[in-house]
């Protein structure tokens, strides 16, 4: 039973608010540690343990000015974290027979088979290993914020490696190539299988494009603030993927800057109400962690097995350091700790927010927050210190 109550909704001008576990107090100290440390302006953190909700916390601000507080339903940009919704929506897709993860994407999708891409499979895609990371010949900035166009460009488009041979982060093509998959097989797009197969039937407050009336819950995303000199206190392997970053003749800068989408594109209506199924996910962290909690009853068990089973693993040809993937998800690592211990498996997003289920614990984990940091590619430190408290008070 909840029964800890803190912040403005009981009258104690306090932050955070929500509900806490008399077991799980650590973690809201924990959670409060983020914003006096100077690191968060606004965020949310929810977990779930053994189906019960046991911490749902928010607090701080949704604007940089600090005029608008975080509330009990502020949506937030979740970035990557939508990967995993995405795959998810996928691999229901494969349960109902609609996908075979060893065909060809040519085998649904006739005019993606040029350019060296016969022999893509559903599952090369799903795995990081389709090598279709972004664009040879520059592209404008529009093309991403138009569905047709978009995977007509992928279609046609040469891999930058052969596919199944090598492994590299789909920043932001992973989600047009599942969800062109998906639409071919079901006539659905991602944002609605998502939402009428899992959001609605389980009252989740997360959504793959936004309609106008949910946009005034958003909080606005806050770009990173990189101290000068910080850079040499960062890894090589990240030093490396920043040299690359901003050439689009290499892997990296083309999955993340042909095209760049230009300064405070993800605080704009256009990106809000786009579905751009890799990157643009919307929602509450209270929606997410309980999606994690329920996911052995979403997929069939032998299906959650075989995407949880290591697809790719080792250095990645786009961030240059060690990442670990299944099918659609991020595999817990040493070099690359998606959650905290092993067997976990979630997805983190761009700036330090972090989504994960431990089945062993039957924990369901997401942080999510607007201040973002430079070069997180597993969840931030907030992120990660709120997950060891929750694990502490198990």
């Amino acid at each position: 039973m909840l029964i800890w109550c803190f912040g403005r909704r009981c009258g104690i001008q306090l932050e955070p608010e929500g509900d806490v576990d008399e077991r799980f107090t650590r973690v809201r100290d924990s959670f409060l540690n983020g914003f006096t440390a100077g690191r968060e302006v606004g965020a949310s953190l929810a977990v779930v343990v053994n189906d019960e909700l046991v911490v749902d916390l928010w607090g701080g601000y949704r604007d940089r000015r600090k005029s608008h507080p975080w509330t009990k339903n502020t949506l937030c940009c979740m970035f990557s974290v939508t990967k995993a919704m995405s795959a998810l929506c996928v691999l229901q897709a494969v349960a109902d027979g609609l996908l075979d993860l060893d065909k060809t994407v040519a085998h649904y999708w006739p005019e993606f088979a040029v350019n060296g891409k016969s022999g893509t499979t559903v599952r090369h895609v799903l795995s990081h290993r389709a090598g279709l990371i972004g664009f040879h010949e520059p592209v404008d900035k529009d093309i991403y914020y138009d569905w047709t166009r978009v995977v007509q460009a992928l279609a046609a488009e040469k891999p930058w490696w052969t596919p199944g041979e090598q492994h590299g982060y789909h920043a932001r093509t992973f989600g047009y190539l599942l969800g062109e998959l998906l639409l071919r097989v079901s006539g659905k797009n991602i944002g609605s299988w998502f939402a009428e197969r899992l959001a609605q039937p389980n009252g989740l407050d997360f959504f793959v494009g936004l309609e106008e009336s949910e946009i005034e819950r958003c909080a606005d995303m806050l770009p990173a603030r990189v101290r000068p000199g910080e850079e040499k206190e960062w890894p090589p392997a990240m030093r490396e993927m920043l040299n690359d970053y901003y050439d689009k003749d290499t892997p990296t800068g083309a999955a993340f800057q042909n095209p760049s989408f230009g300064a405070g594109y993800m605080n704009s209506e256009q990106f809000r109400r786009a579905e751009i199924p890799a990157m643009n996910g919307h929602g509450t962290a209270r929606s997410v962690a309980r999606l994690y909690s329920m996911i052995d009853r979403i997929l069939p068990a032998d299906l959650l097995r075989e995407a949880l089973t290591t697809h790719s693993v080792g250095p990645d040809v786009v961030l240059k350091s060690v990442t670990h993937f299944g099918l659609g998800f991020m595999l817990h690592h040493p070099d690359a700790p998606i959650g905290i211990r092993p067997g976990s498996f979630g997805h983190a997003g761009a700036g330090g927010s972090m989504a994960f289920y431990d089945p062993a614990a039957r924990l369901g984990f997401c942080y999510v927050m607007n201040q973002m940091q430079e070069g997180v590619v597993t969840g931030g430190i907030s992120a990660t210190e709120v997950a060891e408290a929750a694990y502490a008070c198990l």
